[in-house]
C-alpha cells in the first residue's frame, strides 16, 4: 500500500504537525517492513493522488481563505481508487473543518469528544470548554467564533481516534533536536528521551505552575488567570526559561497543567516524564490515544469551575506519600508508549488499523 502524507515542508516549526509525524518518521522502517509504503509531500498537484491513500495534515490547507482553492483541487482530481484523510492535527477536541469532513473518506483527531453528538451544537469559542466559560460566567472574546456545527449524524462515522502529541519526545533537549532535525532531516534525531527521574520524596517544593496567561481570547484565558491568581498566594507562577523550569518540575511535587489553546499540553507529559503528579481540568469530556488520563490513576482532575482548586491543593500538599502512586502509574505508562520495548509495534498496528478502516 503506497501512502503520501502532505504536510508543510516547514512541519518542525508547527508543535501540532511535529507531533503528529513524530511517531510515523520514528517507525517508519517498521511501518515500511508491513507493507506501507510511506512518501511525505510538500505541495498538493496531480502527483498527489500517485497512491493508495492521501492524508492531509490540516496545518497544510491552514485557514478558510485557503480552503476553497483546495477543496475544488481535491474534488476534481480525486478518483475512487484514492482513499482521502484529513488529518486534524490541532490540540482541542473541537472546531471540526466541515467542509473536509465532508470531502474526506476518513477525518483523524489526537483527541475527540466522548459524546460526538457535541459536533452537531455550536460552541462559544470552538471548544465545549470555552463555551462552558462564556455559559456560565459570561465570558466574552472581542473578536467571537463559534464551531461550525456538523449538520449530518452520519458524518460523525466519518471521526476516529489517531493518537495525541504525548508520542512525541518531551525530554530535557527535545526542542534541541527539533531544531538540528529542522537543518539536516536524520531520521535518528526522532527518538524519545530515555533520561527521567523517578517520582521520589526528596522534591523540596510541593507545587510547580508555570504558566501564560495572556491569550487573545478571553474564553481560553479565563481558567489559566484564575488558576495563577488562586496559586500566586502559595508560589511563583510566571514563565521561566526551559532548564529552570524542567528542573523545578523534577524537584515538586506536584504540577498543575491548565487547558491551553487546547486541553492536552506539552506540560502534561514533561510532569510524567519528570515524576511529579499531574494536576489537571478534568478531562472526562475527550477520548485520546494513548488515554493518559485516567482520574486519580494518572492525574488528580479538578471541576472546570475551579469550585473544588483550593480545596484540592490543600489536600494534596499533606498527603503526597499517599498521592506518589499516581506520578509512579502515569510515569510507567508514558514510558511503556515511548521507549517501551513494543511502543513502535503498539503505535504501527494501530496507524495500519487507521488507514484501512
Amino acid at each position: 500500500m503506497n501512502v503520501n502524507i502532505l504536510m508543510s515542508n516547514q512541519f518542525f516549526r508547527d508543535h501540532c504537525s511535529y507531533s503528529f509525524v513524530y511517531p510515523i518518521i520514528k517507525s517508519i522502517n517498521l511501518i515500511n517492513d508491513k507493507g506501507i509504503k510511506i512518501k511525505f509531500i510538500y505541495n498538493l498537484n496531480k502527483n498527489s493522488f500517485d497512491c493508495d491513500t492521501l492524508i492531509i495534515d490540516s496545518r497544510f490547507v491552514g485557514g478558510s481563505v485557503c480552503n476553497a482553492k483546495y477543496i475544488d483541487f481535491l474534488n476534481k482530481y480525486k478518483s475512487k481508487k484514492n482513499k482521502i484523510i484529513f488529518s486534524d492535527t490541532a490540540d482541542n477536541s473541537g472546531q471540526l473543518k466541515i467542509d473536509y469532513l465532508n470531502l474526506a473518506d476518513s477525518y483523524w483527531k489526537g483527541q475527540v469528544l466522548k459524546n460526538k453528538n457535541e459536533y452537531m451544537s455550536v460552541h462559544y469559542g470552538g471548544r465545549l470548554f470555552t463555551n462552558y466559560y462564556n455559559q456560565k460566567f459570561s465570558i466574552k472574546d472581542k473578536d467571537e467564533i463559534y464551531s461550525q456545527p456538523v449538520t449530518k449524524s452520519k458524518l460523525l462515522k466519518k471521526i476516529k481516534l489517531s493518537w495525541n502529541m504525548g508520542l512525541a519526545d518531551h525530554g530535557m533537549f527535545a526542542h534541541i533536536k527539533q531544531k538540528l532535525f529542522s537543518f539536516f532531516r536524520f531520521n535518528n534525531l526522532i527518538s524519545n528521551t530515555a533520561s527521567y527521574k523517578k517520582p521520589n520524596n526528596e522534591r523540596i517544593q510541593n507545587i510547580s505552575c508555570r504558566i501564560g496567561v495572556n491569550y487573545a481570547r478571553k474564553s481560553v484565558q479565563f481558567q489559566r488567570e484564575k488558576i495563577s491568581k488562586i496559586l500566586v498566594k502559595f508560589l511563583e507562577t510566571k514563565k521561566v526559561g526551559r532548564l529552570k523550569y524542567l528542573n523545578e518540575i523534577k524537584n515538586s511535587k506536584f504540577v498543575v497543567s491548565p487547558f491551553g489553546w487546547g486541553e492536552l499540553c506539552p506540560r502534561d507529559f514533561e510532569t510524567f516524564l519528570y515524576g511529579a503528579v499531574l494536576i489537571k481540568p478534568e478531562m472526562e469530556t475527550i477520548n485520546t490515544w494513548p488515554n493518559w488520563y485516567i482520574p486519580n490513576k494518572t492525574y488528580i482532575p479538578f471541576l472546570w469551575d475551579l469550585s473544588n482548586f483550593e480545596t484540592l491543593l490543600d489536600n494534596i500538599t499533606k498527603n503526597y506519600n499517599n498521592l506518589k502512586e499516581i506520578a509512579v502509574n502515569a510515569q510507567n505508562k508514558y514510558l511503556y508508549f515511548t521507549i517501551g520495548n513494543k511502543s513502535e509495534e503498539f503505535f504501527v498496528n494501530r496507524f495500519i488499523k487507521l488507514i484501512k478502516i
